[in-house]
């Protein structure tokens, strides 16, 4: 009894740093320094251990996978002859663990020779081994997850408490921290440590966090704990003003404020993660579905996002930065145009929404396809219903050295002429109908939407085969005599309306420019220069009849202030008649345009 007791003493007393460390290497097959290792013998054995470190796998970003100032706990005795081990009144001071995939996606957490799983369903972690925890806090850690592709999340562990009242029971979880610097609240109900044991299965889980304004709920399972994996559940953030957000991202807090609320299922299986059957609101823009794909890059490629998203409204004017300089309560947004050299993530996604607002413009059943990579945007389709009409255009955004270059193609079918001079902010105007368009615009050395349609080159043109026309207007323009002694009134058929525009950073031409009725036509061009609000137009009747003089007329000078003459007496004028009743082609690339072709 006096030799056990003494031994018992020595024990209680003696550094095993060096027995500890020869089994850890051999279980881990990695280098492991542990500077102290104290037992006290007892039914519950006393554990201290000081200054622990675990070498990284090959080709990691830091020497040491995990470190360890001191670990304090108290152990069944006789959980470590048939396991699992039993613990309580466990304490982690001073951990830091890196987890991560090297370039070859080899997960360092595994330890031991690696394994040889199928190609498609990678083993799960071993989780047998995990031990019971009564009681046990962590303090002053951190877990930083790094991807195959280089992107890091540190988690600190401020304060962590785990309790259960045995294996059996339900494990709970607080946790006060942060993410990437930005403090974090969790609290956590999971299912008991005996199903987490059993690898593959799921385990149920019921995690609530707290960001400042923002919560996340999340209710669900997953079937591999040490690498986050098989996760399936319901969630449901919120947010007011989505700067916990922007700051757990890395961006600054005012990057975008604006509200958010999402529901939906969450999952996360190997390199996807993924929402789907999304509902909620940004701001108040309704999200009717939202169902989105990230998956993880591959070594040395940037991650990916892919999918679809629906909205019942988009104000585009409540989520957009203000245009510089524009005055209040006259308010422009503006929408950048940036095709970045290195994206990361790639996006290849189609937005909707039942209605769209973007500055004084409305449309509605709005629908895009983009699909982003390194240094270019390919806007696939373009759908908008806008005048009555449908809108669909194509494009794409390339990076350039100083800004963006933007190519477009845009068609338009039908669109009320009422409608467009309503939208624009005209007077109305004495044709009706419905007008066709086809645009086709570049810009070179752009920043924004707003300033790609100030230096755009376009080359466009209008046309309608059918509507009408007021017979005043008819009549004043071949300045017919015969309104001395009647009064014109009523409407004239429109054979064909016609209006082809050529543009180069804001100085256009407008020809030709044709109106064809059963009672006489009008051909004209025009010339203007947006910087200058300058224009000049010169028209010519051509209307059967004796009274009708058709004289040619000239109007030009600024926008709100235009003289009229006539284009005869001038020989600028004669040069514009005579190339608007010659000109019989459309610009290049427009050429089977067919609304009011019958007019050349």
């Amino acid at each position: 009894m006096a030799v056990c007791g003494g031994g018992l003493l020595a024990l209680s007393h003696a550094n095993l740093a060096g027995i500890a460390t020869t089994k850890l290497t051999r279980a881990t097959q990695r280098d492991v320094h542990i500077g102290a290792v104290h037992v006290s013998p007892g039914r519950w054995l006393t554990l201290d251990v000081n200054d622990l470190s675990i070498a990284n796998i090959p080709g990691g970003r830091r020497p040491q996978m995990m470190t360890l100032g001191h670990l304090h706990a108290r152990i069944r005795l006789t959980s470590l002859l048939h396991g699992p081990v039993e613990t309580r009144d466990l304490v982690v001071t001073d951990f830091s663990g890196l987890f991560e995939r090297t370039s070859d996606r080899t997960p360092n957490w595994r330890f031991g020779p690696p394994s040889q799983p199928g190609p498609d369903k990678p083993a799960p972690a071993d989780t047998g081994w995990f031990p019971g925890m009564r009681d046990a806090t962590i303090k002053g850690s951190d877990v930083t997850y790094c991807s195959a592709n280089g992107h890091c999340y540190r988690v600190g562990l401020d304060e962590v408490a785990l309790k259960a009242r045995d294996d059996t029971a339900p494990l709970e979880i607080t946790i006060a921290g942060s993410y990437n610097q930005v403090p974090v609240a969790l609290t956590a109900h999971t299912g008991p440590i005996a199903v987490l044991r059993d690898a593959g299965k799921p385990y149920p889980a019921t995690v609530h966090a707290t960001s400042g304004d923002l919560t996340l709920d999340f209710d669900g399972t997953l079937t591999d704990l040490v690498d986050f994996d098989g996760v399936d559940g319901r969630f449901s953030l919120r947010t007011a003003t989505a700067a916990p957000l922007m700051a757990l991202a890395g961006e600054t807090a005012d990057t975008f404020a604006v509200s958010l609320s999402l529901n939906g299922q969450f999952i996360h299986k190997g390199d996807l993660w993924s929402v789907t059957q999304g509902k909620g609101n940004l701001g108040d823009n309704p999200i009717e579905s939202a169902n989105l794909t990230f998956t993880e890059g591959k070594s040395g490629s940037p991650d990916r996002l892919g999918g679809d998203m629906g909205f019942a409204k988009l104000d585009l004017n409540d989520l957009l930065p203000t245009s510089k300089g524009d005055p209040k309560p006259k308010r422009h947004i503006d929408l950048p145009v940036i095709a970045p050299s290195s994206p990361d993530p790639l996006l290849d996604l189609r937005l909707s929404a039942r209605s769209l607002h973007y500055n004084e413009l409305e449309f509605s059943s709005a629908a895009i396809a983009l699909k982003q990579q390194p240094g270019r945007i390919d806007i696939s389709s373009l759908q908008l219903g806008w005048l009555g009409a449908t809108l669909r255009a194509s494009g794409a955004i390339e990076n350039r050295q100083g800004g963006s270059r933007i190519r477009a193609a845009i068609d338009v079918t039908g669109a009320d002429i009422d409608r467009f001079r309503r939208q624009a902010g005209l007077a109305p105007v004495p044709v009706s109908g419905a007008l066709s368009f086809r645009v086709r615009a570049n810009a070179d050395k752009v920043h924004t939407l707003n300033e790609a349609s100030r230096k755009a080159d376009v080359d466009a043109v209008v046309g309608m085969n059918s509507g009408v026309i007021s017979q005043k207007v008819i009549d004043i323009a071949s300045m017919n005599v015969g309104l001395l002694f009647r009064k014109a009134s009523g409407t004239t058929p429109v054979t064909c309306l016609l209006g082809a525009l050529v543009m180069r950073h804001g100085d256009g031409t407008v020809v030709p420019l044709r109106i064809y009725t059963s009672k006489g036509s009008i051909v004209g061009e025009a010339m203007f220069d947006l910087d200058r609000r300058w224009f000049e137009l010169a028209f010519q009747s051509r209307t059967p009849g004796l009274l009708a003089l058709d004289i040619p007329i000239r109007v030009s000078g600024p926008f709100d202030n235009p003289s009229i003459g006539l284009a005869g007496w001038s020989a600028r004028g004669r040069a514009l008649l005579k190339a608007a009743r010659t000109a019989n082609a459309l610009p290049a690339g427009l050429e089977d345009f067919s609304a009011g072709k019958a007019c050349l």
